[in-house]
């Protein structure tokens, strides 16, 4: 009787015949430590101390007699601007941000490279949810203030329907 070889060749495209998944791996560490990172700077809150409430609300005082003096004047005012100063925050936002868009980079390359799918996704998927969150907690404070200024509006009785 002939009886069939068990004699099989690996296929090169096979995710088994791959000893490494180095992007992979890379790729659930970039993940993993954005996704903590963002989570912990969340909870921990700002770093840097916003500048007191005094001195905000004082500057925009003198920005609104500056405007008012000039506009009975007649004359035409125009704003100082001012850039921005980069506080400790927004470097961490950005450089967990950052993490996060390598750890879907390196995912997708270790996906593309045929190693194994499990760690690609898994990485790629933690750096999603690192941005994700970021944006959606952005979004809900967003529509936070939205909610705080109509009942405000509503509270003062301004009616902006326009008949």
């Amino acid at each position: 009787m002939n009886q069939p070889t068990a004699t099989t060749q690996a296929d090169p495209a096979s995710p088994s015949s791959h000893a490494s998944s180095c992007f992979g791996v890379v790729s659930i560490a970039l993940g993993f430590v954005a996704l903590a990172g963002i989570v912990g700077h969340f909870f921990a809150g700002p770093i840097d101390p916003p500048p007191p409430l005094e001195v905000s609300i004082a500057d925009k005082a003198v920005a609104i007699r500056d405007a008012t003096v000039a506009a009975l004047k007649g004359e035409e005012y125009e704003a100082q601007s001012t850039a921005r100063v980069r506080t400790m925050d927004d470097y961490l936002t950005y450089t967990f941000l950052g993490l996060g868009g390598l750890a879907i980079l390196a995912g997708v390359i270790g996906f593309v490279r045929h190693e194994p799918k499990r760690a690609s996704i898994a990485g790629a998927g933690f750096g999603a949810l690192a941005i994700g969150f970021q944006v959606a907690t952005v979004m809900f404070f967003a529509l936070l203030f939205c909610l705080l200024l109509t009942a405000v509006i509503d509270k003062l009785g301004l009616d902006f329907w326009f008949d």
